[in-house]
C-alpha cells in the first residue's frame, strides 16, 4: 500500500537519488517538527484551560504542514531506497 499518489510519485523519481535522501530527511524533520509543536499545543491548552478559537487555526494549520511532510517524506525517502531500480525505468 503507498500513501503517496501515483501522479506525485512519478514527479518524486525524477529527483536525483542524492538528493531525494536530503529532501527526505529534511521532510521527516519538519513532520516530526510539527509532531512536538502539536503536542506541545495540545498540553499547554490542557495546562491552562483555555482553547481559543485562534487555537484551532494554528492546531489545524500545524496538523496540514505535518501530513504534507510525511507524504513527502515517505515518497523521497522511499525513491531513496529504490535505489538504482528506480533510476533504470
Amino acid at each position: 500500500m503507498n500513501i503517496v499518489p501515483a501522479g506525485i510519485q512519478e514527479q518524486i523519481n525524477r529527483v536525483d537519488r542524492q538528493w531525494s535522501l536530503w529532501i527526505g530527511v529534511s521532510l521527516a524533520l519538519t513532520a516530526a517538527g510539527s509532531l512536538f509543536r502539536l503536542v506541545w499545543m495540545l498540553f499547554i491548552s490542557a495546562a491552562f484551560g483555555a482553547f481559543a478559537p485562534t487555537m484551532v487555526v494554528t492546531i489545524v494549520f500545524t496538523l496540514v504542514i505535518g501530513a504534507a511532510a510525511a507524504v513527502g517524506a515517505v515518497g523521497f525517502l522511499t525513491r531513496y531506497h529504490k535505489g538504482a531500480e528506480a533510476e533504470r525505468l
